[in-house]
């Protein structure tokens, strides 16, 4: 059987790539300083057009009577058509927060209890 240059046969490209493959367990050497610095740098970019572009939008949208009316008529409507959620979502909070709270006192309540223990142990 001839095979023209185009054809590749699947066990050629099997073979080679278990060859190249190297496995799972290698790890990643440490980067070095000029990566983390690039990747600083990279990143003090990103975050300075981002927040460049940010204020210019906002300034614009301030700036303007009519898009900062309109961005109030979209709130109003956002928060009355998604009101029932915003109660359920507040108030699942809320008693989160308080059941946070009340954990926290028992917390420092045992951790108070341990070190008079401690301290009652010490003085024997």
């Amino acid at each position: 059987m001839d095979k023209s240059p185009t054809e590749i046969d699947s066990t050629t490209v099997k073979a080679k790539k278990s060859v190249s493959r190297k496995g799972k367990s290698a790890k990643m050497s440490p980067a070095t300083n000029g990566e983390i610095l690039v990747r600083g740098v990279v990143m003090g970019i990103i975050i300075f057009g981002i927040t460049h572009a940010s204020k210019s939008l906002t300034g614009a949208l301030v700036k303007h009577p009519l898009s900062f009316f309109s961005m109030g008529l979209v709130t109003g409507y956002l928060t009355h058509k998604y009101r029932k959620e915003i109660i359920v979502v507040g108030n699942r909070t809320a008693e989160e927060s308080k059941n946070f709270v009340l954990r926290q006192k028992e917390y420092l309540g045992d951790f108070i209890a341990e070190i008079k223990e401690e301290k009652s142990d010490k003085s024997k």
